[in-house]
């Protein structure tokens, strides 16, 4: 949660709440195309209204005529993070 909605997170104040690198232990999820803009709204939509680590970035994934394609993947080190996104982001 930000410093403006009340009590600090920990994690955002050390600067470790959003990962550099997709950790194995992630539950991840692949938005189907990849662009700085959509990266920018789910970090932003992650930051203001979840509390946990998390992943977003650009992976390389396989469609299905097996062709290689830049896919944005999220991940979260909760699950249940990752279902409250599932839910709540509007975007998708």
């Amino acid at each position: 949660m930000p410093i403006k909605h009340g009590k600090p997170n920990p994690l955002n104040l050390l600067g470790i709440r959003r990962v550099q690198f997709p950790a194995r232990h992630f539950h991840f999820i692949t938005l189907p195309k990849y662009s700085p803009g959509t990266v920018k709204q789910v970090d932003e939509w992650i930051y203001n209204n979840l509390n946990g680590r998390y992943y977003v970035g650009q992976s390389l994934s396989l469609d299905h005529t097996n062709t290689i394609v830049f896919v944005t993947k999220i991940g979260f080190e909760q699950e249940k993070e990752k279902s409250f996104f599932l839910l709540s982001y509007s975007n998708l």
